[in-house]
């Protein structure tokens, strides 16, 4: 990767665009200024290089008023891989966050660019490049592996990968190697399970801070993932399937809740069977669908299985009681306990993105318990079979809302610096 010696600093007011064809002039004076040649640690661009990056639409400009003070040019060599082949800012500029806008601009977009699930983004830097170095890691890379000669004679590079948070479990072991010691580091990072994560300052000089990470077999993880999902809608399933027996005894049960049990028992048989088929998913087809398989077990179990579920019980409660009052207050009770659920990060729907709609949603579910008690007990047949009807019409409308309406499921990054993952 061509890169200049920069620093992300503070967060400037910067307006970043592609770079067009009027721009080469301004991107080639900057590209010789930020890569001299002769500079081991810095290799400039090849002959027309930018040319071709700027007519693909691959070059990423910062403009201060009609200025070019920084540029990032990348390659896209083939549908599962972008790779990062260029970064300069402006000397006057640098230490101001351009280069840091610019990373995190080309990181938001690459998803875009490539439209590929598990794309791969990758650059290199020169072990002596720091500052080039420091930016790499506090912007999500970590270095894989150093290649020796990658220019040429004496011109090595470090491998650096973009890393998501769930490519990555907090690590094992940190060491601090202090920079200088090259051959250190080299044999470190020869083994796969050690990476440079960081750079720091100690007192004797800049270190770098390599991770050691176990690496996770993501075929058992998947598989025993899989075997919890059975065992979860199995048991809700038996579940639903002995209070629905109950009902189909009782002559003074309430149709409504019986379709919704019924309704629920459906569901939850489906995501049963969907989960079971990951099993072949993983042991034989192999056709990398198993966020796809895991993403319809879990929607359905949750809202089609287990919250008609927890919905039908104060009802049938409130069908059996004499208390009107015990009533309502376990519908209450339930419906809390509903939305407290819905709105953590334990829930189904924290794995995907919010709108008012679905908060609206979430909202009448928690309020079903209770209106369902009202339903049963004050309210002539009709209207509760506009309640059984509203309930299914929203649980129906989360489900297809998650399935089809969002991607697969992913989860916060908040507090996590972007190479870990919970365990």
């Amino acid at each position: 990767m061509r890169q200049q010696k920069t620093r992300s600093g503070g967060a400037p007011t910067v307006r970043i665009d592609d770079a067009s064809t009027e721009d080469i002039p301004a991107l080639l004076a900057l590209d010789a200024l930020c890569f001299p040649p002769g500079d081991p640690a810095h290799e400039p661009a090849a002959p027309s290089e930018i040319e071709n990056g700027v007519a693909a639409g691959h070059v990423r400009v910062v403009r201060a008023g009609t200025e070019i003070v920084g540029f990032l040019q990348y390659e896209l060599p083939s549908a599962h891989h972008l790779y990062l082949s260029g970064l300069g800012v402006h000397p006057d500029q640098r230490r101001t966050g351009v280069g840091a806008a610019l990373l995190d601009d080309f990181v938001a977009r690459a998803r875009t660019v490539a439209a590929q699930p598990h794309l791969s983004i990758s650059t290199v830097t020169s072990p002596e490049n720091l500052a080039m170095l420091g930016l790499l890691l506090s912007r999500g890379f970590v270095v894989r592996t150093i290649v020796p000669d990658y220019f040429g004679p004496g011109r090595d590079r470090y491998y650096c990968q973009h890393k998501s948070r769930v490519e990555y479990v907090d690590a094992d072991e940190r060491y601090l190697i202090p920079v200088a010691a090259s051959a250190q580091i080299a044999t470190l990072l020869a083994g796969e399970e050690n990476v440079i994560t960081g750079l720091v300052n100690l007192p004797a000089g800049p270190a770098l801070e390599l991770s050691r990470f176990e690496k996770d077999d993501f075929a058992a993880l998947q598989s025993d993932e899989s075997a919890a999902g059975v065992a979860f809608s199995s048991g809700i399933l038996a579940s639903i399937a002995f209070v629905l027996g109950l009902s189909f005894t009782s002559p003074a049960y309430p149709d409504g809740v019986r379709v919704l049990l019924m309704c629920a028992a459906l569901a939850t048989t489906a995501s049963l069977i969907i989960y079971a088929n990951t099993s072949g998913e993983l042991a034989r087809l192999r056709t990398n669908s198993f966020g796809r398989y895991t993403k319809w077990g879990n929607v359905l179990s949750e809202f089609g299985g287990v919250f008609p579920f927890l919905i039908a019980l104060p009802v049938t409660f409130a069908k059996i009681t004499s208390s009107v009052g015990v009533a309502l207050a376990a519908a209450a009770l339930f419906g809390a306990a509903l939305l407290v659920y819905d709105r953590s990060t334990f829930a189904i729907s924290a794995r995907f993105r919010q709108t008012v709609s679905t908060t609206v949603l979430s909202l009448f579910v928690a309020a079903a318990p209770v209106l369902g008690v009202l339903a049963v007990r004050h309210s002539a047949a009709p209207f509760s079979w506009a309640w059984t009807g509203a309930v299914l019409l929203a649980l129906a409308a989360q489900s297809f809302t998650y399935l089809f309406r969002r991607r697969d499921e992913s989860t916060s990054r908040v507090g996590l610096r972007p190479w870990q993952s919970r365990r």
